[in-house]
């Protein structure tokens, strides 16, 4: 390097900014979430309905098959008239045997979705747990005040909405065509009206 030439400086790496978490946007993905573990829940209940079910018919069959031995302790100490339903009796206690391994298989299946349903409704908890802290850090975001005041008054027009957030209608605008984009609000007669009509999509 000659003497004239300035000294150069190392290369830094810029460090890239963290990406911006936007909480309305976060809040719809929860809504999303927490209605998909509503109907798993329900489903997982319904499963819940079949084990308590099965546990039943499997009690009753075990009393079924005690009154069936009995019977055929009886038949067995009779003459060789009674063989015939002797045998009968011995082919309908196997069938009912069979009928209870298949149901306590069923049984074992059925505890496995039980542990799924507790599952769920431990996650579902997180998720109310998170959507409430969301709602909670967005409750001063002007976005989402636009949510609930749409929420409240059903539809309002473009102008009505800037005044109540008090910024300029142009924000306003900008505002709600963020929410359109993220499926939660409708606007219309878009480019038609400079006072467009809005509404929560349902």
């Amino acid at each position: 390097m000659s003497e004239d030439e300035p000294p150069k400086t190392p290369d830094v790496e810029m460090e890239e900014p963290e990406p911006k978490i936007d909480p309305v946007q976060k809040v719809a993905e929860l809504e999303k979430e927490l209605e998909s573990a509503k109907k798993n829940l329900v489903e997982m209940d319904s499963l819940n309905d079949k084990i308590m079910k099965l546990e039943t018919d499997v009690a009753n069959r075990d009393e079924k098959i005690g009154k069936y031995e009995e019977e055929l302790e009886e038949l067995r100490s009779t003459d060789s008239k009674n063989k015939e339903a002797v045998k009968d009796l011995e082919h309908r206690l196997s069938q009912r045997e069979l009928e209870i391994t298949r149901l306590e298989g069923s049984v074992e299946d059925l505890s496995i979705a039980k542990k799924k349903i507790e599952d769920l409704q431990k996650e579902y908890k997180k998720l109310e747990e998170e959507m409430r802290a969301f709602q909670k850090i967005a409750e001063n975001e002007p976005r989402f005040v636009i949510l609930k005041d749409l929420t409240e008054f059903g539809e309002m027009r473009l102008n009505q909405v800037s005044m109540k957030a008090g910024v300029s209608p142009a924000q306003a605008k900008k505002w709600l065509e963020e929410l359109e984009r993220a499926g939660l609000v409708e606007i219309h007669g878009e480019g038609r009206d400079s006072n467009p009509l809005v509404s929560k999509k349902k």
